[in-house]
């Protein structure tokens, strides 16, 4: 049996299974590791890097155990790939906007934000496109002692702002959180102050006015507490985070386990990614369920505002990939057909909107990494 890799081919012996008798072997030579996210317990990709890492313990006996530092008690938002790179932790929640003069070609699938309209299809594409089509993606994470198994993609951003509104949407003159480059071309192009910071700042930025909103996810209402600072919701998607990587591991690290290790943690990778995205959904729904008896409103956008969004998000294929050319990134172009090849591709595989999180995992596995690793 092999595991293959772009670039990579990595020999597994056939049939290779954990033995009972190796317990005791594995236990006392367990290789403990840690792992780093700057975004707080409670939030959804903290609930996916825990799933992923509990499923490399259990799938290795025990000869890998993780330890998790949520809340940047590893190394902040923008300090994790360093972090990573210099051995400071063994994985990390890599987010692409932090970075995008060092992985410019990750950047790039960012950079086609507004391209989210369903996070398990944007999902699945991105991780479908560094790991199959997309060969300088893997370079760059490699050249920062990266292995990349996964990103991921929230639901479509929505403005949560402290004003309610009352004579309808205005964003002139608002400060709005943003994450990138492109969500901030948006908020100026609408008339805003685009503020980047990250999303673990914005309860406390918006408590002390100094930010007006914060563009992300709904479900923040909930793992971010911005229930208690905002007072609206807009009711326009407004772009979104995909890219980067949620799962890794140090890639010096990678090359030192046994291929039943690698084999375990290419097989955790889309449990984790399942899990992340599902918690998404739910916190979601749950979020719209209490809105109302919290008096959060939800603010509906004049027919302009909706083409000037339309207007954006077909820009963005040229934009993304002039952006990128600019960042030294080689036949950026091809990077972005693909991404979009991979959404139409993904949106006819993830029809049934009533897919489960064990099924979409099983989808990722077999349509991805099966072939991929």
């Amino acid at each position: 049996m092999l595991i293959k890799r772009p670039n990579r081919l990595i020999s597994l012996s056939a049939g290779c299974v954990l033995l009972a008798g190796m317990g005791a072997a594995t236990s006392v030579s367990a290789r403990d590791l840690t792992y780093g996210s700057y975004l707080p317990p409670q939030h959804p990709t903290s609930t996916g890097i825990a799933t992923y890492l509990d499923q490399i313990g259990e799938r290795t006996g025990g000869s890998l155990a993780f330890k998790f530092f949520p809340s940047g008690a590893a190394a902040s938002g923008k300090e994790m790939l360093a972090a990573v790179r210099d051995g400071m932790i063994d994985g990390g929640f890599l987010v692409t906007v932090y970075y995008p003069t060092s992985i410019p070609a990750n950047t790039t699938i960012s950079d086609m934000s507004f391209w989210n309209q369903n996070s398990l299809v944007a999902t699945a594409a991105s991780i479908d496109t560094v790991l199959t089509g997309c060969p300088q993606c893997l370079e760059e994470f490699e050249e920062h002692d990266v292995r990349f198994l996964a990103s991921y993609a929230t639901p479509p951003y929505q403005a949560m702002c402290k004003s309610e509104f009352a004579s309808g949407f205005d964003p002139s003159g608002l400060r709005m959180r943003v994450a990138g480059e492109e969500i901030g071309r948006w908020v100026s192009q609408i008339g805003g102050i685009p503020v980047n910071i990250p999303n673990s700042e914005s309860y406390e930025a918006m408590e002390r006015s100094q930010l007006d909103c914060v563009i992300g996810a709904t479900s923040w209402m909930k793992s971010l507490s911005l229930s208690e600072v905002a007072s609206s919701v807009v009711e326009l998607p407004m772009g979104a985070f995909l890219g980067g990587s949620l799962l890794n591991v140090r890639d010096s690290v990678w090359e030192e386990l046994t291929n039943e290790e690698q084999k375990a943690i290419v097989e955790a990778a889309p449990l984790g990614v399942a899990k992340t995205i599902f918690e998404y959904q739910q916190e979601e729904a749950e979020v719209r369920k209490v809105a109302g008896s919290q008096g959060i409103r939800f603010i509906e956008v004049s027919d302009d505002m909706k083409q000037k969004r339309q207007a954006f998000m077909e820009a963005q294929i040229e934009r993304a990939a002039a952006t990128a050319s600019d960042r030294g990134v080689r036949d950026a172009e091809q990077i972005v057909e693909n991404f979009v090849s991979n959404l139409q591709k993904w949106e006819k595989l993830l029809a049934d909107r009533d897919i489960t999180e064990q099924q979409y995992a099983a989808l990722l596995k077999s349509e991805i990494y099966d072939k991929a690793f």
